[in-house]
């Protein structure tokens, strides 16, 4: 089929276009900007916000403020070429179509491999909603408990999503209202508390220097990740090319300016030794449970319209979220054929491919029957995640080039003069992120991190020839 993007000027061509129809694989485009924005905005307050604010305020103080500030500079860097790349072409197969279009087709397998290992990572999610469930009816620490309401809520959701994604968009929009609700009521409660007067500098400003608020803010990128998880939801979306775009950058700045005033609460309320401890085990910085904040300053009513308003169901509407998109790429892979093609089947009326569902299901229960904790998933997913990154946005430096007409249609279209700089700067941001993993990693999650890639790579070289690579993309 002629992909009609040819500028007959001697730039690259780009790949010979396949639509969804043609590879047999078609979902129903039901998604507008509120729907696309109230699930970047669930995505990303998440259990980022819940579990790590606090464990940041160890690195860095009062001034995790700053970081977070920081951070949703490094999330615009680093989401931004995704946001050019959606506002041009609809990705069919997600993130899996973007690796092999603009990485390389024949390292699907390392794609594989760190997406699977970052599937595991979806079990934060559930770990934090069973923490502040646990704490609401009286069961604060029983680990066992905990575990079956996780279990209990991973289940429930991937059971929803089992219905496609109208009805998880339902719900998702009813979830982040009420969370948005929930979490500037305890900014409005809570910074009034504070005494901003001596809050900026002094004792307990930048406790670590200024590698303490790198550090902290390499580790708030994941709490404001969530904006560019929409692209994986281009085929569901009515206006792919104006809505994605829109949504990812609208959620993104209107979060991180709220999670600016949870930072002022969160540091400003307690004597900041109170609010992170390090763990004797481990060595790491263990963070509070955001309820322990709230009950200084809110009524007993008050913590739990808090914990089931906002950090239930922050947990919930990140893991409702992910799932919603999550089997998009292993569709597409198993069309190519790196894995099983029956495993590409999508359930007749719902759209939905059930058979990943199940397999990334046992995934995201991994971590509960190995019994890993909430820090230690975080640093085993996050290296992998911000690597799969930045090998993306070097790609994407082929995007004007590959795609000369879409990218001069595109909305968000920069002349290259100001193209290339901006995308050297992002590469560079996104690299200090694998850097800042590594500073706060401990030696076992890098070491898993290094085994999973190199798996990866090994299965891509062995089993490349049996691959049949397919274009999955269209015009947005």
């Amino acid at each position: 089929m002629s992909n009609g993007n040819g500028n007959g000027n001697g730039a690259s061509a780009a790949p010979a276009q396949q639509s969804a129809a043609d590879l047999g694989i078609q979902y129903n485009q039901t998604l507008g900007f509120f729907d696309l924005f109230n699930i970047a905005v669930g995505v990303i307050i998440g259990s980022g916000i819940m579990t790590m604010s606090t464990r940041a305020i160890g690195m860095t103080g009062r001034s995790v403020v700053v970081a977070f500030m920081m951070s949703a500079v490094w999330v615009i860097c680093t989401g931004l070429p995704t946001i050019l790349l959606t506002s041009c072409i609809r990705l069919i197969g997600g993130g899996y179509t973007q690796f092999s279009l603009f990485v390389s087709p024949k390292l699907g397998g390392f794609y594989m491999a760190l997406t699977l290992l970052g599937q595991m990572g979806h079990n934060l999610y559930a770990q934090t909603f069973a923490t502040y469930f646990a704490d609401l009816v009286g069961r604060p620490g029983d680990t066992s408990y905990m575990k079956i309401v996780a279990a209990i809520m991973i289940t429930g959701f991937y059971f929803l999503n089992f219905f496609g994604v109208d009805a998880m968009s339902k719900l998702q929009n009813a979830m982040s209202v009420l969370m948005l609700i929930t979490l500037s009521y305890y900014c409005i409660r809570g910074v009034p508390k504070v005494n901003l007067g001596t809050f900026f500098g002094g004792e307990g400003w930048m406790t670590n220097g200024f590698g303490g608020l790198m550090n902290a803010s390499n580790l708030l990128v994941y709490s404001l990740l969530g904006g560019t998880s929409l692209m994986p939801y281009s085929p569901d979306a009515k206006n792919a090319r104006r809505d994605i775009p829109l949504a990812a950058i609208a959620s993104t700045l209107a979060i991180a300016l709220l999670y600016v005033f949870i930072g002022i609460v969160n540091s400003g309320i307690l004597p900041l030794d109170q609010v992170w401890s390090i763990n004797p085990n481990t060595g790491g910085i263990v963070g509070v449970n955001l309820t322990v904040i709230a009950r200084q300053f809110l009524t007993p009513v008050e913590v739990s319209f808090f914990i089931i308003g906002g950090a239930l169901m922050a947990a919930g509407t990140t893991l409702n979220g992910v799932i919603g998109s999550v089997t998009r790429p292993g569709v597409m892979m198993s069309v190519d054929g790196w894995l099983p093609r029956t495993m590409a089947t999508l359930h007749p009326k719902y759209k939905t491919a059930w058979k990943w569902q199940i397999f990334y299901y046992c995934m995201t229960m991994m971590p509960l029957i190995v019994g890993f904790d909430i820090s230690q998933v975080t640093n085993m997913t996050l290296l992998g995640s911000y690597t799969m990154t930045t090998l993306n946005i070097i790609g994407l430096f082929k995007l004007p080039k590959m795609f000369p007409d879409l990218w001069e249609k595109s909305m968000f279209r920069i002349p290259n003069a100001f193209f290339y700089p901006v995308m050297t700067l992002c590469t560079v941001v996104s690299a200090n992120n694998i850097r800042g993993m590594f500073a706060s990693s401990d030696m076992r999650s890098i070491l898993v991190n290094i085994g999973v890639m190199s798996i990866g790579l090994i299965y891509s070289f062995v089993w490349w020839p049996k691959v049949t690579p397919t274009v999955s993309w269209e015009p947005a």
